[in-house]
């Protein structure tokens, strides 16, 4: 019984985990719009 749970927990835990490396992976690598290029452009001037 015990041992179901635990399985239950860290089956759930993985996913969870997973799921939350995709969605930040997602963003990383998710295309820039024309007013994201500008903004980074606005950036790169003012440093």
């Amino acid at each position: 019984m015990r041992y179901s749970i635990m399985l239950q927990l860290v089956g759930f835990l993985t996913l969870v985990l997973l799921g939350t490396a995709a969605f930040f992976a997602w963003i990383q690598n998710r295309p820039t719009t024309d007013q994201n290029r500008t903004a980074l452009k606005n950036l790169e001037l003012r440093a």
